[in-house]
């Protein structure tokens, strides 16, 4: 969804809310948008530039990160941008270091001053998406030894572990006598 916003730039104070739904490509491989991103996003002019604010939503399948389980997930995410039109070359300065000030975290729009929503959207949809997904609060995983769901019972393994120095009751660095490290080490 292309958004024209050359009339909003020139006059400051005005306001346009645009109905947003649209299906948004995929932010991974392992999560598949259900329904489309829906919601209402609003650009305000500042007169030097635009800010784009919302509420978004839509409906996930993810990966549970501890057993693995596919599984859905409503996810309700914000929007906030700002836009500016660029300036020429010739006014933008001589290269080189300078400090970041806030004019430098604002997206520029080229000269046909046309921003494309579905693009903005999804980023901040993968800035949304949850770092270690978990299928429900409490899900157990799967056994590091034989790989069984311990959401559904416990292994045959009974906690055996293939590296025989991780079981217990098996001396290991505890058993190694203590040493201490002085000044002079």
């Amino acid at each position: 969804m292309r958004v024209n916003i050359g009339e909003l730039l020139a006059a400051r104070g005005a306001i346009r809310t645009v109905a947003y739904s649209e299906w948004v490509e995929s932010p991974a491989e392992d999560v598949m948008l259900l329904q489309p991103v829906t919601g209402e996003l609003v650009l305000a002019s500042t007169g030097r530039s635009v800010c784009l604010t919302g509420q978004l939503r839509t409906q996930l399948t993810l990966y549970c990160g501890a057993c693995l389980a596919g599984y859905e997930q409503p996810l309700e995410f914000a929007v906030a941008e700002e836009f500016r039109r660029a300036l020429p070359l010739s006014a933008a300065g001589a290269g080189g270091e300078r400090e970041l000030d806030a004019d430098d975290f604002v997206v520029l729009v080229g000269p046909d001053d046309t921003l494309d929503l579905t693009e903005i959207v999804r980023q901040d949809l993968v800035l949304a998406l949850p770092i270690a997904p978990r299928c429900r609060e409490g899900c157990r995983g799967l056994c590091a030894t034989c790989g069984a769901d311990l959401n559904l019972g416990p292994c045959d393994c009974a906690g055996d572990s293939a590296d025989p120095r991780l079981r217990l009751g098996v001396p290991g660095f505890a058993g190694l006598p203590a040493r201490r490290i002085t000044e002079k080490e």
